[in-house]
C-alpha cells in the first residue's frame, strides 16, 4: 500500500520496498471498522531466503509508564495488546477476503503468501527509550498476548519491544539526521 516513510512518536519507519508495508491505520479497510477498534501504526512483511515469511504487526510510542506507576502500566500495556491483536486479526481478516476493501489495498506479496508458514511478530517501538527499561515492557506485553500466542501456535519469540536504537538495527526505522553510526 505505501513505500513512503511512515512518521509516528517522533521516528521515521521505512521507506519500505513496494509491497512489504501495509499502513493498515490509514487504510479504508480499517476506517470502515474503526469505531471501537484500535489499531497498530502498520503491517510489515519480512521474507528471507530459506526461511518462512513474518508480518510483523508494528505499533510506535514517544514514551510509556514505569511499571511502578499502576494503574498506567497496566492501562498502556492493555492498550498496546488491543491494538497488536486487532492489527493481527484485521491482516488475517483483509488475507481471507473478509473485506472487499483490502482487495484494492493490501499489497500482491501479503495476499500471495501461505497463510499454513506464515509467521507473525508482534513489535512495539517505543522512541527515546533506555534499553535497560525495555524488559519489564516485554515481559508485561508477552504475558498479556500469551492467549494469542498460544492460540495461533507462534514462538514465545513473536512479542518483541525495541526501542529507537534496536529498533534501527533491525531496519525498522531511519537513523537520526545527524547521528553517527
Amino acid at each position: 500500500m505505501t513505500t513512503e516513510a511512515i512518521i509516528e512518536s517522533g521516528m521515521t519507519f521505512g521507506p519500505y520496498a513496494a509491497g512489504e508495508c501495509f499502513y493498515v491505520e490509514k487504510s479504508k479497510c480499517y476506517s470502515l471498522v474503526q469505531d471501537g477498534v484500535q489499531m497498530a501504526e502498520f503491517l510489515l512483511l519480512r521474507q528471507k531466503q530459506g526461511q518462512a515469511p513474518v508480518i510483523w504487526v508494528v505499533e510506535a510510542k514517544s514514551s510509556s509508564p514505569r511499571p511502578e506507576t499502576q494503574p498506567n502500566f497496566t492501562e498502556f500495556i492493555e492498550e498496546i495488546r488491543a491494538k497488536l491483536t486487532n492489527g493481527f486479526l484485521l491482516s488475517v481478516a483483509a488475507r481471507l477476503q473478509r473485506h472487499s476493501e483490502a482487495e484494492n489495498e493490501l499489497p500482491h506479496s501479503f495476499k500471495a503468501v501461505d497463510l499454513k508458514s506464515l509467521g507473525f511478530r508482534f513489535v512495539l517501538v517505543i522512541n527515546g527509550h533506555k534499553e535497560e527499561w525495555l524488559v519489564s515492557l516485554q515481559d508485561a506485553l508477552s504475558l498479556a498476548l500469551k492467549p494469542v500466542i498460544k492460540t495461533w501456535a507462534l514462538p514465545p519469540t513473536s512479542v518483541v519491544v525495541l526501542n529507537h536504537e534496536s529498533a534501527q538495527r533491525h531496519g525498522l526505522i531511519l537513523q537520526a539526521a545527524g547521528a553517527v553510526q
